[in-house]
């Protein structure tokens, strides 16, 4: 059985609370890779609805002072922020819009010097080459949350475009080109799928060496839920395998090979069922309202759902990881150079906490550091604040996003007293 415990870890900075504040997703960390400043957007703090055309200040923050703006943009959104990431050369990419069209720039904070990219940027690899992208229009059309509104995609009315999928974008010769169309990725493994529902591609990340890429497949079903294929492809676009299907969620990978994602193990039929909306009878509605509504355990029991660890080269041989102690979805990520250790956190629960929590995949221990008011005024649609903890790129400070002031916050937490001892009394201090 899983152990827990609970160890509150000191939060050693936080942005002011006169203006919102926020970093976006979990998949990319806002630290610079000297580790002494962050990249975050800054908003007036009454922001609730994201029209088209408004507009973040992106800000250079170091811890202790106030954040400084080093530009604009306008393609952003709550949840993914402007995908503002550094770059190994403490250069800063982030997305803007240009004339109606997405696209980037590369702004070097020391030298105020700013260079326009022809692309959108998602995932970079780690030796700061390429990045591969979705088109933001789309998503805006059939995934509003994670796109950017006034932009607009190719055939974004096509259910299944030729044209549209994911991006690649070379960073150096500022070359780009499709890297896979939605057609390929849902000729692969094909499902039934009703004609009419378009399907898209998103959250695309690179393994730690930049050998492979994961993405999802995604689409939304008749009954208004999510159908989702996590799938991996090597970094020409190459050997593409489905890693799971169905209810799959957030993920991270532990290493070139390994995939830890919270997903969803269900029978061949009920997936098909869902794929083709067969869910949306009025005669299931009450049923699913209920299962929709079970917490923890009870969810994991009778649903299956959990995260679970998957190596790339053979998905059957998943594991759960967490089954007694980790009961609800969350936004995972490994610390740095450090296998053992994974962040991750909780939705707001009935009082409106947000947990923040640490597990130690060698004792199969989690350790709560963390526990956050959110602000449930801003309520669980598109404009939500999850925490979506990142690391520093040493390993031993995390950034999260909170509403606890009510207003958004960038806020960092010390987890050295968690992994000065470790679980078990043993100092670990590997990604140091």
């Amino acid at each position: 059985m899983s152990a827990r415990k609970t160890v509150i870890c000191p939060v050693v900075a936080e942005t002011p609370a006169d203006r919102a504040h926020f970093f976006g997703f979990h998949d990319v960390t806002p630290w610079n890779p000297a580790g002494d400043a962050l990249v975050i957007l800054q908003t007036d703090p009454g922001h609730r609805d994201l029209p088209a055309g408004e507009v973040a200040q992106v800000c250079v923050w170091q811890p202790g002072h106030a954040p400084d703006p080093v530009g604009v943009t306008t393609a952003w959104n709550y949840q993914m922020g402007a995908r503002a990431q550094w770059l190994p050369d403490s250069t800063l990419v982030y997305n803007v819009v240009d004339n109606g069209e997405l696209s980037a720039v590369r702004v070097d904070p020391a030298q105020g010097i700013t260079t326009p990219l022809a692309f959108a940027v998602g995932a970079i690899d780690s030796a700061g080459w390429e990045s591969v992208s979705p088109h933001y229009g789309r998503l805006a059309r059939h995934w509003p949350a994670y796109g950017v509104p006034g932009t607009q995609a190719p055939s974004e009315d096509v259910p299944v475009p030729k044209d549209d999928g994911l991006w690649k974008l070379d960073l150096e010769t500022n070359r780009v080109e499709l890297f896979l169309s939605v057609a390929q990725v849902a000729a692969f493994e094909p499902r039934s799928v009703p004609a009419d529902i378009p399907q898209f591609l998103t959250h695309p990340l690179y393994s730690p060496s930049g050998k492979r890429i994961a993405f999802l497949h995604r689409f939304l079903t008749a009954d208004h839920a999510t159908y989702t294929r996590l799938v991996v492809v090597d970094r020409d676009g190459s050997n593409m395998r489905v890693l799971a299907e169905e209810k799959v969620s957030h993920f991270c990978f532990r290493d070139d090979d390994t995939i830890l994602v919270w997903a969803r193990q269900m029978a061949g039929a009920i997936a098909a069922a869902r794929r083709n909306g067969w869910l949306a009878s009025p005669l299931l509605r009450p049923a699913l309202k209920l299962a929709r509504k079970l917490k923890g355990g009870m969810r994991q029991t009778l649903i299956r759902e959990h995260y679970f660890m998957i190596p790339v080269e053979n998905p059957d041989a998943r594991k759960p990881v967490g089954r007694d102690s980790l009961p609800v979805d969350g936004h995972p990520m490994f610390r740095p150079g450090d296998p053992r250790w994974f962040v991750t956190d909780t939705y707001p629960d009935e009082t409106g906490h947000q947990a923040l929590m640490l597990f130690d995949l060698e004792h199969s221990a989690r350790v709560d550091i963390g526990s956050f008011l959110s602000d449930l005024s801003v309520g669980d649609g598109d404009i939500k604040c999850d925490l979506h903890p990142r690391w520093n790129p040493q390993g031993t400070q995390i950034s999260i996003d909170t509403t606890r002031a009510g207003v958004r916050q960038c806020v960092i937490v010390d987890p050295a007293p968690v992994l000065d001892v470790g679980v078990d009394g043993t100092a670990d201090r590997t990604g140091a």
